[in-house]
């Protein structure tokens, strides 16, 4: 069970509904973004990535976003909503598959009291970095991912409010459709919270750095302020976005070692083979279950785990446990942090792509996680590696955010 409360939030105004939302960064290259600023001065990204921001370090620079984003307020761009409500949220994408969930706020007792779990991995020094960010930017730009069980009574109000008018429906430039709801009725409010508090599985499923930040922001202002705050301030929940399992598309990431890299694609295929079998292969795209490829310029190869590796093992952590620690010796210089990555809904062409520009040494394709898995890993209060889930659907920056 959780409680899961309506939710007050800023949101742009109708008549910039269009243009002042975005993709998420790692949706969009450094030159989209620089693009989008050259010709849309309403877009959210103009909040973060102007040039002159961007050339700010530290205290300094989050002035400047918080500054910015006061003056999208004032010019009336955006505006924080009076009321709490719930938000019913659909995205459409190009096959016309739908996605659909609940934007709502979580108390951070509930995640204490174990009513919610994280289940990735953060990368420390990220969120360090987020959250001194948001403690003095006062502000996340999108919900958490929650990812519950099917609750029959959510898809049911889902499709009564399908029939009335959105508050928001826009389409992006990637003809994704997006569609927005405001639940205010308080049969509806009231039929919400009780749907939640009856179901038992609640997985923070991504945006893991985000609200790792918001739960220090969290613990560090309670106990500073235990008597003057009342409990219900702002920073004493987190923005969710609550979907249900079979709503949810979980695909692979394309893992690629940096340039820097020291070690040749012929030294890695040796280390490798004291654990893994290793035979090429040609335009193998997608993995299957106990095979991971590493992608080079020297020919792409299938690495099948030897019998001393547990075979039950997920791929993410025979790729975390096995690959990552002998090809770095675990040496700092080669971490997650440093990685890139194609997104799970780019084909292995994209890791070729990289290889070609110079952009990574040598990339690696890992099969995706399943629920059964991640509840096996969860059951055994194990975090799943670092970037072991690209998640669809992708939440729109600058649709909900929300203020600390």
């Amino acid at each position: 069970m959780a409680q899961v409360f309506p939710i007050i939030t800023t949101n742009p105004l109708r008549n910039k509904i269009c243009v002042f939302p975005t993709e998420d960064d790692c949706e969009l290259t450094s030159n989209e973004i620089n693009s989008i600023i050259r010709r849309n001065p309403h877009s959210f990204n103009n909040i973060f990535y102007k040039p002159y921001i961007k050339r700010l370090e530290g205290i300094k620079k989050y002035k400047a976003i918080r500054r910015q984003y006061q003056k999208y307020k004032k010019n009336n761009i955006i505006k924080t909503s009076e009321n709490p409500v719930y938000y019913i949220y659909n995205i459409i994408d190009n096959e016309k598959n739908e996605y659909y969930g609940i934007v709502g706020s979580i108390p951070h007792a509930e995640f204490e009291a174990g009513y919610i779990r994280k289940i990735e991995k953060s990368l420390p020094a990220a969120v360090e970095e987020k959250t001194n960010q948001i403690d003095h930017i006062g502000f996340i730009s999108k919900p958490v991912t929650v990812v519950h069980e099917d609750i029959p009574a959510i898809n049911d109000i889902f499709e009564r409010y399908k029939s009335k008018i959105p508050l928001y429906e826009f389409t992006r430039n990637n003809g994704f459709v997006h569609e927005v709801w405001q639940v205010v009725d308080p049969e509806d409010v009231a039929l919400i919270k009780k749907a939640y508090k009856q179901a038992v599985k609640f997985y923070i499923i991504d945006d893991n750095n985000n609200f790792e930040a918001l739960h220090r922001i969290y613990k560090e202002r309670s106990v500073k302020g235990q008597r003057l705050f009342s409990g219900q301030e702002a920073f004493n929940f987190f923005p969710a976005f609550l979907i249900g399992q079979s709503q949810v598309k979980i695909h692979e990431y394309k893992k690629g070692l940096p340039p820097e890299y020291a070690k040749s694609p012929e030294e890695v295929l040796e280390i490798l083979s004291k654990d893994f079998n290793i035979s090429p292969v040609d335009n193998f795209e997608l993995p299957g279950k106990g095979e991971i490829l590493l992608y080079t310029h020297i020919g792409k190869y299938k690495l099948l785990p030897k019998s001393h590796i547990d075979s039950q093992l997920p791929d993410a952590f025979i790729f975390d446990r096995y690959i990552l620690p002998v090809i770095t010796e675990n040496q700092k210089l080669i971490s997650y942090d440093e990685f890139k990555f194609c997104d799970g809904k780019r084909s292995a062409k994209c890791v070729d792509n990289q290889l070609n520009k110079g952009n990574c040494k040598m990339g690696f394709i890992i099969r995706p996680m399943d629920f059964e898995e991640i509840e096996n890993a969860v059951k055994n209060n194990i975090k799943i590696p670092y970037k072991s889930l690209y998640l669809e659907p992708r939440l729109l920056k600058g649709l909900f955010i929300y203020e600390i």
